[in-house]
């Protein structure tokens, strides 16, 4: 029987996610190949529980090796060779090898929130800044899970990101800060899910952050935008459309983009 990996289940929507990040998926000829998660020893809780809610054979091994940042660092290994489920993933979305800058959004049903708590207990951080304030942050090469990543934050939060990526190695470093953070932490970390014990117990901590008396909130009068404004918009190029209307380019692209977003959400519900 071939096996069944359905994204709209939250657990494996999590798995799937935390696979696209930290797993990696190979194959050799003759049908071989392996999927293996490798992780700190600290982190080897939630790969017994993968193992608990995978139904196949697979196994758990400690490594020691120097790295270049610690000398016998000893790491644990989850390792599954089983072809239907290694098949299952690739037909997913799961590449094989390197895939960091091709990661993107299944297309298949999924349930979002456990699958970018996957992501990000993957390639996020999140806690309480230097400062003492809460951030959730993810750290991609990746364009389209970079855009996927942007729209989810438009919707649960409101927040516009617009980030580019860096001139070193091409990444993008999408933060929210503060109540933002606080609002998305909140969804993604909700009682009994499934995620690394470090990064819960870092959720519960920002969850419990106040702002202070002293740190004034900004606000300003923010210029609406009318119907008439949004048709130029979306039918203008953007610098006559910036002309017309009296705006800058940037905030022309910036409301065309989210134009389009609402129009994406409107069109699936």
């Amino acid at each position: 029987m071939v096996y069944s990996f359905s994204l709209t289940n939250p657990e494996l929507a999590y798995i799937f996610g935390f696979l696209q990040t930290d797993g990696h998926l190979r194959k050799n000829s003759r049908n071989r190949g392996c999927l293996e998660v490798e992780l700190q020893t600290q982190d080897r809780p939630i790969l017994d529980k993968f193992m608990e809610i995978i139904p196949v054979s697979s196994t758990i091994r400690e490594r020691t090796r120097d790295t270049n940042f610690k000398s016998k660092y000893v790491s644990v290994i989850w390792s599954v060779y089983d072809l239907e489920f290694r098949t299952a993933l690739n037909k997913l979305g799961l590449s094989y090898g390197k895939k960091s800058q091709t990661i993107s959004i299944p297309t298949v049903p999924f349930s979002e929130i456990d699958y970018w708590r996957g992501i990000i207990d993957g390639d996020g951080s999140l806690g309480m800044t230097a400062k003492q304030y809460p951030f959730i942050s993810l750290i991609t090469t990746s364009p389209s899970l970079h855009q996927a990543y942007t729209e989810f934050l438009f919707k649960k939060t409101g927040q516009i990101k617009m980030t580019t990526p860096n001139k070193r190695d091409n990444a993008y470093n999408i933060c929210l800060f503060k109540e933002n953070a606080q609002k998305l932490i909140d969804e993604l970390y909700y009682p009994g899910c499934l995620c690394l014990d470090r990064k819960l117990a870092a959720a519960e901590l920002a969850k419990t952050w106040v702002r202070p008396a002293d740190m004034i909130k900004r606000t300003w009068e923010v210029r609406k935008w009318t119907p008439n404004e949004d048709t130029i918009v979306l039918k203008l190029p953007y610098k006559k459309a910036a002309e017309k209307l009296g705006r800058t380019e940037k905030s022309i692209k910036t409301r065309a983009w989210r134009l389009r977003i609402l129009a994406a959400n409107e069109s699936t519900q």
